[in-house]
Order: structure tokens, then C-alpha cells, then sequence
């Protein structure tokens, strides 16, 4: 089986272009990915942690004012204040199709002034619905860089989305990260 280092630090391989090639023609039939663009590191930008090691490998297969189409190849989990709770809303509606492997997820609601949490199992074969109110974090990887999902997003919206603080169970709108930016570019040198 053919394995390519993208970049370092993402490795992708044959097995995972034919998950990721299967899911796009059931799930999202109007496009395609050819094992070129599914190698190419120009299609592929590894996702920084607060630590500024790649967490998340991410192809965006269609970026459209409707929706947007992302494979992920997942490394490690989503916490983006370490051990301690940092849940997330996102700017978009989607279902997530877990290709290959599997994912736990924390998710939280806000239910008559108290925060109540939820362990949430994603497995290959099964989908995920994450609507624009739910907040989540992604906490454990089943199968760390062979866990591939196919992210199917909707319309997205500006200024939206931020965290829910678990204490309180107030919104705070996502603040403007003045280190991502260095921290992407270090995992991503061709953007340099």
C-alpha cells in the first residue's frame, strides 16, 4: 500500500483515498478526489493545538457560499484548554461521516440555567449531526492518525460562534488568536 508524508507530521495512504473517495460519492456525489489531489501538500494544511502540534489534518475538498466540504484526518483530540473544559460552537451546521476509525466527543447544553454534559461515541460507518447551537469538544481519537471523517457543512455565518464557559454557562464569542496564525505556518511551511 502506498503511503505518502504530506507534510510532517501527516501521512496519508491508499486505504484512506478510497474511504475518503467512497464517502465524498455517497455523501456528497458531486465531487470527486483523485488520489493526486489527495497527496498534493497544497490540498492539505495540518491544524495547530494550543501547543502548536498538529492536532488535525484538513483537505477542503468544495468551499462554496452554500457549504463546505472538508475531509480530516485526526490526530489527537480538540481541547483547546487542555485538561480543562473549552466547549465550542461552530460558524456552520454539519454532519460529520466518520470514514475510517472513530471519535468521543463531550457535548454541552444549557438547561434551565445549568450546564449539562453528554459522552457522545462516533464510529466508522456512523454520522454526526452538530447543529449551529451545540457546543462539543472532540476528547478522544479511537484511532489516532487513521481516524478520517468527511465534514459536510452548511452555510456559514461570521461572528457566531465562540465557547460556552461550563462555570457559568455563558456565551463568549471566539476571540481573535494574535499565535495561530505563527503556529500554522510552523506546521505548514509551503504557506510560508
Amino acid at each position: 500500500m502506498e503511503r505518502v508524508e504530506i507534510i510532517p507530521g501527516l501521512i496519508v495512504d491508499e486505504e484512506m483515498h478510497e474511504h475518503a473517495a467512497r464517502g465524498l460519492e455517497r455523501h456528497a456525489p458531486d465531487e470527486r478526489l483523485t488520489w493526486e489531489a489527495f497527496t498534493d501538500e497544497h490540498s492539505w494544511l495540518l491544524i495547530p493545538d494550543p501547543d502548536g502540534a498538529g492536532y488535525k489534518g484538513e483537505l477542503v475538498v468544495h468551499r462554496g457560499e452554500d457549504r463546505t466540504i472538508k475531509i480530516n484526518l485526526w490526530m489527537a483530540p480538540d481541547l483547546r484548554a487542555g485538561a480543562s473544559p473549552a466547549p465550542h460552537n461552530h460558524p456552520w451546521a454539519f454532519r460529520a461521516h466518520v470514514l475510517m476509525g472513530g471519535y468521543t466527543e463531550q457535548r454541552y447544553q444549557v438547561l434551565d440555567g445549568r450546564v449539562h454534559a453528554e459522552t457522545r461515541s462516533h464510529m466508522a460507518g456512523g454520522e454526526n449531526d452538530v447543529p449551529l447551537d451545540v457546543f462539543h469538544e472532540v476528547t478522544h481519537i479511537h484511532a489516532p492518525a487513521r481516524t478520517l471523517t468527511l465534514m459536510v457543512c452548511g452555510e456559514g455565518r461570521k461572528g457566531k460562534w465562540g465557547y460556552l464557559d461550563v462555570a457559568t454557562g455563558t456565551f463568549e464569542e471566539k476571540p481573535a488568536d494574535p499565535t495561530f496564525k505563527a503556529r500554522l505556518l510552523a506546521l505548514n511551511p509551503r504557506l510560508r
